[in-house]
């Protein structure tokens, strides 16, 4: 790793093979903290499960902290909301300028989007590349 910025997260490592681990990590909303949390809706936590790089030798139920570099979420957000927004967006216009009514446009740009997702699907293990997480024992 190099000295870019960094996104990073607590867990405990569930298991291990060879040099990648899986970590238990606690993802919780923005408002998870919230001292209202008791009467919101929204303020909700999920565990998730990550497969990361160890760069030492890590055991189950060591507690360590997953990195990522910044620029990998932004990828991510790239590819999970504006590109497929762009595409929505994009055949939605084209529609309406060839005529077709708002209906057929609408439903036709939502249908747009399954090969998007699809082709994502497909070359999920190319993307899977892209985003590399690294575990490190918690000091």
């Amino acid at each position: 790793m190099n000295d870019t910025r960094m996104v990073c997260h607590d867990g405990t490592v569930i298991s291990r093979k060879d040099n990648h681990v899986q970590v238990k990590i606690t993802a919780r909303s923005a408002c998870a903290d919230c001292h209202a949390k008791s009467m919101c809706t929204a303020a909700d936590m999920q565990e998730k499960i990550i497969d990361a790089v160890a760069g030492e030798p890590l055991w189950p139920g060591d507690t360590v902290t997953i990195k990522m570099q910044e620029k990998m979420g932004r990828l991510a957000l790239v590819y999970g909301f504006i590109l497929p927004f762009i595409v929505l967006v994009g055949v939605l216009f084209a529609l309406f300028l060839t005529g077709s009514s708002e209906t057929k446009a609408a439903l036709i740009a939502l249908g747009s989007l399954v090969p998007y997702y699809l082709l994502l699907y497909l070359f999920r293990e190319k993307v899977e590349k892209e985003f590399v997480f690294f575990a490190e024992k918690k000091k």
